[in-house]
């Protein structure tokens, strides 16, 4: 007896020497390796290099890839496949052997997945649930529809079996089962996907990307709803109802755990750190500690594992100092390196050969495009129903029905799908195909710019006296409020012609995926996802706290002068930075004004030192100039680098001074400068620039300022002097308004001119366009450092300048075939 239970341990002892590799981990280094041996027969040295590989090669591809304006994933999944058996086993067997062996790479499963569970978790903190509340009724109908069409599809799919078919049974069911999750899998959209592929082809802050947004959240609420309830109900009626009632009390009782005692802890943490102040490291990190412990409990109970980290992320109020610091924490290492290492390894499983050895047999594959495509179909459908244009239905339908990492994340989920099975080929070539081919033709089909576009004079010049002047001003802090508001005190406000002004703070969008307009005449707030218990807690940590410095500035302004004929109305707009271009635009476009002021992205200090340079606020700027539907005019402000008391300090006499070369934006220019003229305080005066030998011409010509009748004139230079004449004529009988002329040679004349005004006035406007031949401005466009401010805009905003008059640079609005001519260039 004893020598068989020898036997018996012995046998399994040799068991375990059989399947586990007895070789070291990590390597004694090459100089110490024996002949003919691979140091990536270690098991550390090889994980290295593969992460090494995975994360280059992606962005290797990208760099290429980009320039066809193809999206980062198709760059990752490619990078899988390279290394998967189409290329890398193929060609180089020996090689692929040894660094990507074929048993299964648990250790990049592992990471990939816990990039999974950071994904949800920061998922769950930027969604905002509250966007369903101010949702408009067609994007209700158009949410219940986009859950509807799967959901229906999923459970009345049939398929037949023709009677020589050579599966049995149980292949029956299995193909049937994997059919169902993959046709629910292609056909769900996904808030997440969704808003990745807005934020890539920056249509977030679009009319279509709102609606994107807000259908989908709906949607994604109604599956989850259904998926909780519905599901464990099935349990419970078809497998077995005590089974199915201890899973559904068990998340129940999860759920209750996450909603109660996890965010009772949030907002402790969240109560404990000071006004404006980010959160302490050790709180971030203890956050972090639960996620992981939230996804592990999950599992514990039964529950899907991402299941926690969703909801926990849910708890966590978007927009607060703890979801600021944690996505600052997590994002990085997630998708810089997580995410992409998680779809570089499920697309590696990709078998391009073995896909059309077994196409007949693939009939998940044909059943998922084929649903695919009838979802695309129907959602177009509704929205026609709904009176979106064909054009912008199309775009929305390829929008809401794009794919990206939560689908091939999912096939990791699931145990036998990623292990490079005919199954798992079929639905990674399928998301590939629709990754790489959907933003492209989405581009093509909208284009947000082009609602913009000016059909309809929206300028200071041709603007009607006798009518309601509309302005957008636009302010990133406190300063440029101010800045914009003391200029536009002197630009004569009447009854007759009242100025309406139209205040937009901007503020960056951080610890959320939903961008908001917010209308304080309407009372609203940024969106709060906390109960009205606890919503007091995180009410001063909402993102519209940090604009209502800004707010109170409109309001004071609004207050002062409203006697007047003074409007004034508040906005905030809280979106990326980068997108910040598409809210100043449409609120231009839908308040029909004539002109957007935005700050200058240089900031100086009393003396006159540079203390602050942005630049994304600069392109911004240039984002704006490019598609405006109205004039655009750029603050250089100095005046109010004494800080924001010199709002209430109010200036008897406003020196102002327009430098007139010619064009549309000078004549934009005047205009502006003879409106201010119609107030007693400012005094006036136009230069107007002219080179040497079109003096003499003058001279012999018509007496106002035209040319001798051996010249030609452009069309420009008629409206010039017209522009001149008119303003000449108002103002003839006005003692606050000087005309003057300056005689020079090129632009170094001009500039030393331009130099030697700058002490006298407290405001300096220019046009930003000029013609590229004009004698006035030759060479100073070559030493421009800021192009975007035209040349003499750029000599008015340089360091060297040591003035404390303010500069507003102007682009009078760009019409329709001007607008096409940018847009394509």
């Amino acid at each position: 007896m004893t020598t068989n239970y020898s036997a018996i341990t012995i046998h399994r002892l040799n068991l375990s020497g059989d399947c586990f590799d007895h070789v070291p981990v990590s390597s004694p280094g090459l100089w110490n390796m024996q002949y003919g041996e691979s140091i990536l027969k270690h098991n550390l040295v090889r994980l290295h290099l593969q992460l090494v590989i995975m994360i280059m090669l992606p962005r290797a591809l990208h760099s290429i890839l980009k320039l066809l304006r193809l999206p980062r994933i198709t760059s990752e999944m490619l990078a899988g496949y390279l290394i998967g058996p189409n290329v890398l086993h193929a060609l180089f067997p020996a090689a692929a052997a040894l660094l990507f062996p074929p048993m299964p790479n648990q250790a990049v499963a592992g990471l990939a997945k816990v990039g999974f569970i950071m994904f949800s978790f920061l998922n769950g903190v930027r969604m905002d649930p509250g966007l369903v509340k101010i949702s408009g009724k067609k994007a209700l109908a158009l949410g219940f529809a986009i859950f509807l069409y799967p959901f229906t599809m999923v459970h009345t799919c049939i398929i037949k079996f023709p009677p020589e078919s050579r599966f049995s049974d149980k292949d029956r069911m299995q193909f049937l089962k994997n059919t169902d999750i993959y046709l629910a899998l292609i056909t769900t959209s996904q808030f997440v996907g969704v808003n990745t592929v807005l934020m890539e082809l920056k249509l977030i802050n679009t009319q279509l990307g709102h609606l994107a947004l807000a259908s989908t959240l709906i949607s994604e609420l109604l599956r989850f709803a259904y998926s909780i309830f519905l599901g464990y109900l099935q349990i419970v009626f078809t497998i077995e109802s005590s089974l199915g009632t201890k899973m559904l009390m068990s998340s129940l009782f999860f759920a209750l755990m996450v909603f109660v005692v996890a965010k009772a802890m949030v907002l402790w943490l969240i109560k404990r750190t000071p006004t404006g102040k980010p959160m302490s490291e050790v709180h971030i990190n203890f956050v972090i500690g639960v996620l992981m412990t939230m996804s592990a409990t999950s599992d514990a109970f039964g529950v899907y594992y991402l299941f926690g980290p969703f909801l926990f992320g849910l708890v966590v109020p978007a927009g607060s100092p703890l979801a600021t610091g944690v996505i600052a924490k997590l994002e990085t290492v997630t998708n810089g390196l997580l995410l992409p290492l998680l779809l570089t390894f499920c697309s590696s499983t990709f078998d391009v050969f073995g896909f059309w050895k077994n196409f007949d047999m693939m009939m998940d594959f044909k059943v998922s495009a084929y649903g695919y495509g009838v979802k695309l179909v129907l959602t177009f459908l509704t929205c026609m129903a709904c009176r979106m244009g064909a054009r912008d239905a199309s775009a929305f339908s390829l929008i809401v029905n794009a794919k990206g990492v939560l689908e091939v994340a999912s096939f990791l989920s699931f145990s036998g799908l990623a292990a490079g099975e005919p199954d798992a080929n079929s639905a990674m070539l399928l998301i590939f195909v629709l990754t790489t081919a959907l933003q492209p033709l989405i581009r093509l089909l909208y284009d947000p710019s082009k609602q913009y576009v000016g059909y309809k004079r929206k300028s200071i010049q041709f603007a009607s006296h006798n009518a309601e002047l509309p302005v957008l001003t636009c302010a990133h802090k406190q300063e440029d409020a101010v800045a914009a508001l003391k200029m536009l005190e002197f630009w004569n406000p009447t009854r007759t012609s009242p100025l309406s002004i139209y205040g937009l703070c901007l503020q960056d969008l951080v610890g959320s995926f939903t961008p908001q307009i917010i209308n304080h005449q309407l009372g609203q707030k940024a969106a709060d996802t906390s109960s009205s218990a606890t919503s007091s807690a995180a009410s001063s940590l909402t993102s519209s706290s940090a604009s209502q410095p800004i707010v109170d500035v409109f309001n004071y302004f609004k207050t002062e002068f409203r006697r007047v004929g003074v409007v004034v109305s508040a906005f905030t707009a809280i979106s990326p930075q980068k997108l910040m271009y598409e809210d100043i635009c449409w609120m231009s476009f839908d308040k029909a004004v004539c002109i957007v002021i935005v700050p200058f992205h240089k900031k100086w200090n009393p003396k006159g030192q540079l203390v602050h340079e942005s630049g994304e606020l600069r392109n911004l700027n240039i984002a704006v100039l490019d598609r405006a539907p109205c004039s655009v005019g750029i603050l250089i402000d100095r005046r109010t680098s004494h800080g924001v008391g010199s709002m209430f300090v109010s200036s008897p006499t406003y020196r102002v001074v327009v430098l007139f070369f010619g064009g549309a934006d000078d004549r934009e220019s005047m205009a502006i400068g003879g409106r201010m003229a119609g107030s007693p305080r400012v005094q006036l005066t136009v230069v107007r620039f002219r080179t040497c030998h079109l003096a003499v011409n003058e001279e012999e010509g018509d007496g106002f300022g035209g040319r001798g009748p051996g010249s030609e004139r452009s069309w420009d230079e008629v409206f010039d002097d017209e522009s001149l004449r008119i303003l000449r004529h108002e103002m003839a009988d006005a003692s606050n308004v000087k005309f003057l002329e300056e005689e020079v040679r090129d632009g170094s004349d001009t500039a030393q001119v331009v130099r030697s005004l700058k002490e006298d006035f407290d405001l300096m406007i220019v046009g930003r366009r000029h013609e590229e031949e004009m004698e006035a401005l030759s060479g100073l466009s070559e030493w421009a450092e800021l192009p975007e401010l035209g040349p003499v805009g750029d000599i008015l905003a340089g360091g060297d300048m040591g003035t404390a008059a303010s500069v507003l640079v102007v682009q009078q609005q760009i019409m329709k075939v001007s607008h096409n001519l940018i847009l394509n260039s």
